[in-house]
């Protein structure tokens, strides 16, 4: 069975508990790896020690925050092909239009609850499915 491999930067590191409980609830496996830190997660992938199929960010982070992140992403040609979501408490018209400024894939604001993150994580899962192919999960 094919499943997804998603990397989660976020600072928040109770959001990360939430996301990998909606996770667990999807119905296609995927495993995840969680940054708590935009630069963390950059040197890991420049060391090859991340393989994912999509990067799910969120935008308000100590250091480099997600538009940088994104902006880092799309600024390697090697990193084009990563879908990069947004997963943000803004709903502030003018972040949706900087990520997709920035090539972001999706811009979604975080649900208040659980059920509606798990349905939301589907919503990405859509959105990823989309542009790339899934790996398969050992």
């Amino acid at each position: 069975m094919h499943g997804f491999s998603l990397t989660f930067v976020d600072d928040n590191e109770a959001e990360h508990f939430l996301i990998q409980e909606a996770v667990g609830d999807l119905a296609v496996p995927v495993r995840s790896q969680h940054f708590l830190y935009a630069d963390q997660f950059l040197e890991s992938l420049e060391r090859g020690e991340v393989t994912q199929d999509a990067v799910i960010t969120d935008l308000n982070m100590p250091g480099r925050n997600g538009f940088e992140l994104i902006h880092a992403l799309r600024a390697r040609r090697e990193w084009l092909h990563l879908p990069v979501l947004v997963l943000t408490t803004s709903a502030a018209e003018v972040d949706r239009a900087r990520a997709a400024d920035l090539a972001a894939d999706g811009y979604f604001v975080k649900p208040l609850t659980q059920a509606a993150l798990v349905e939301q994580l589907g919503v990405m899962l859509q959105v990823i499915r989309g542009r790339m192919t899934p790996s398969p999960l050992p």
